[in-house]
């Protein structure tokens, strides 16, 4: 069982990629995350400036953050208010604003041929202030999709395919990403944890692949297959990277997608970080890859006997199932027309 988490190094992706696919398949089989370090200086600044405008919202008052409530949005974007969110049943204890890609809304009505899962796309609700956070996470957003290209191509070398042969899964990337704030844990002094001070409970993600970046406050651990809780220290100037379980499912389980946690941060400091969530076209069906079907013991993704969350076939749908479920409130409002099945299929009344 791994007692630390991989670092790989940006400068191996870029001048020695078949060793960095070597070191990245190694990871990928028996831990399923790693540290890319060493960012380019123009990508460590971009950062920065990021977890500077990220902390100057989230101190604004609480009404005006609530100008951009996630409520307001039927593709699920803006901010969330501590609480707001719930993960393995247990209240996250913090508050985010939500993108994706920019994009227009999809037209509804009875002539529309639109796919149910389309309605995720639309536009992201921006703040007034800070002014400059708009040009910044759009920066952001463009500079780690050409990153999740790059990785998405080593991964695909790391599987023995050629390095562009995922590429068909991402023709439309489905992206994700959060700008988030964990407030300071209280002042009794008992363990976070214990107490049930996590920001976060245990989680695998869901999509395909996850680029964090983190401020140097540190909270996130990630389970070993002995059950011990490892922690990943920041480490300046890069990203903690984990897998998906899109690709443990198009890989038949031999590349891992590992549950993790967040610890609440200790009084004096909160914390923040930016979740980059790379996820297929929302039309992909994921399914194992025929390239590599034998290669694997199991070809199915092992999510637990519970049929009321089984991984739907469907990304697009798997992604809609997750939302509506995790934001009832949104989904009745804005999609009254739909309605959600025991089994996690959205469907129409």
């Amino acid at each position: 069982a791994f007692q630390e988490l991989p670092v790989l190094s940006h400068d191996a992706l870029i001048k020695d990629f078949e060793g960095f696919v070597s070191d990245l398949r190694e990871a990928c089989r028996h831990v399923g995350f790693f540290v890319l370090a060493g960012l380019p200086p123009r990508t460590a600044a971009l950062h920065a400036e990021l977890l500077r405008v990220a902390g100057e919202f989230f101190e604004r008052p609480e009404g005006e953050k609530g100008l951009i409530d996630y409520r307001l949005s039927p593709h699920f974007r803006g901010y969330m208010w501590q609480g707001a969110e719930n993960t393995a049943g247990r209240r996250d204890e913090r508050e985010q604003i939500e993108f994706g890609s920019e994009e227009g809304a999809v037209q509804l009505g009875a002539s529309s041929t639109a796919q149910l899962f389309e309605r995720l796309r639309g536009p992201n609700q921006w703040p007034a202030h800070p002014p400059e956070l708009r040009t910044v996470v759009s920066d952001w957003l463009e500079d780690m999709e050409a990153l999740s290209r790059l990785l998405t191509h080593a991964i695909s070398a790391s599987l023995g395919l050629d390095a562009g042969a995922l590429d068909r899964l991402f023709c439309r990337p489905h992206v994700q990403a959060k700008l988030v704030h964990y407030p300071a844990g209280g002042c009794d002094g008992t363990d976070q944890v214990d107490a049930g001070g996590l920001g976060v409970g245990a989680h695998s993600d869901s999509g395909f692949l996850t680029l964090l970046l983190q401020d140097d406050v540190g909270g996130l651990e990630v389970m070993n297959s002995a059950g011990v809780w490892v922690t990943a220290p920041p480490l300046p100037g890069s990203l903690v990277c984990n897998l998906g379980e899109v690709l443990q499912l198009l890989t038949g389980g031999s590349y891992l997608s590992t549950v993790h946690r967040v610890r609440r941060p200790r009084p004096g400091r909160g914390r923040l970080s930016a979740p980059y969530f790379w996820n297929p076209s929302l039309d992909v069906i994921v399914e194992p890859l025929a390239e590599l079907r034998g290669d694997s013991a199991t070809a199915e993704l092992q999510r637990g006997a519970h049929a009321s969350n089984r991984l739907l076939p469907s990304y697009g749908m798997n992604a809609f199932k997750s939302l509506a479920r995790s934001h009832p409130q949104v989904f009745a409002r804005h999609h009254p027309d739909l309605e959600c099945l025991p089994d996690g299929q959205v469907i129409a009344r």
